[in-house]
């Protein structure tokens, strides 16, 4: 198995370069030069964050053996956790991961500090509040999301605002040297595959990469990744569809997509095939939010 380091890093991708030569290749791609223009980027902090809404009730997960248990509690609490956990990661338990937080939605001020914001990358459906549809990922170093794909089978821009993050992902046509476990997550550790356990994935052709502060990253429907956060860190992302890539998602349920996934897939196929307005839609794809959690 060769692990490769190869991927696109461009600098201010223009969006009709993106959409030809990435969206419709298939092709995960970072680009960089954006987001240091936010005034997000020089401002935001886990301790701004705590400052900014200490008593928001808040939710972060713990992973262990392919199961997730959710912890409940405050903005202030959290950042504790981490603060303590950093200042001697070798005599403190790891914190658990702020993993999927609508956190647009719960701080909308938030919005103002990613201005300009590249919202010509996504399909002009979603242009109508944007923000909505954003998850936040807030943890510690040495925190780690195991090896999935995007349980909708979409499109998925990633911007890192603080820390730097190691991504090993894997194209869809490498899934099947993976070994899956339900619908969406994989058995393979890729920082140490033990190839006597899972021997297809020496098949496999993995590219392992660093996301810096300041990048964005894009990656294909389907596409598998493992993340570890090598420092304190902030990002968000959105997941989103294409026309093409929701009607495809839609014959997944044949390839063992739970129904309330179908469900979601088919509210936004019906918003941006038929063009019903994302208003309308909103109201029932919310729910997904909490979902995905």
């Amino acid at each position: 198995m060769i692990v490769s380091s190869e991927i696109d890093r461009i600098y201010k991708l223009s969006s009709d370069e993106f959409h030809k030569d990435y969206v419709e290749l298939g092709k995960p791609v970072i680009i960089s030069g954006l987001i240091p223009n936010w005034s997000g980027f020089h401002k935001w902090s886990l301790n701004y964050f705590k400052n900014l809404s200490p008593t928001l009730n808040i939710y972060a997960k713990k992973f262990s053996n392919q199961e997730i248990e959710i912890c409940r509690l405050t903005m202030a609490r959290y950042i504790e956790l981490i603060e303590t956990y950093q200042k001697d990661p070798q005599s403190n338990s790891l914190p658990p991961y702020c993993h999927d937080l609508p956190l647009f939605s719960l701080i909308p001020s938030l919005v103002e500090d990613v201005q300009p914001f590249p919202f010509d990358y996504l399909p002009k459906w979603y242009w109508y509040k944007w923000w909505r549809y954003c998850q936040f990922f807030l943890g510690s170093s040495h925190s780690i999301t195991p090896l999935h794909f995007d349980c909708l089978l979409t499109n998925n821009i990633f911007f890192q605002i603080v820390g730097r993050k190691q991504f090993t992902i894997l194209l869809p046509e490498d899934a099947k040297y993976c070994y899956r476990q339900g619908w969406r997550w994989f058995l393979v550790n890729p920082e140490n595959p033990d190839f006597n356990k899972y021997p297809d994935y020496k098949n496999a052709k993995p590219i392992k990469f660093i996301v810096n502060p300041g990048d964005i990253l894009y990656m294909p429907p389907g596409t598998l990744h493992h993340v570890r956060s090598l420092d304190p860190s902030i990002s968000f992302n959105i997941d989103w569809h294409t026309q093409k890539s929701s009607l495809t998602a839609l014959g997944a349920i044949t390839k063992g997509m739970p129904v309330q996934n179908l469900y979601y897939n088919l509210l936004l196929t019906i918003g941006l095939v038929f063009k019903i307005p994302p208003q309308i839609i909103f109201k029932f794809y919310k729910t997904y939010l909490n979902y995905v959690s």
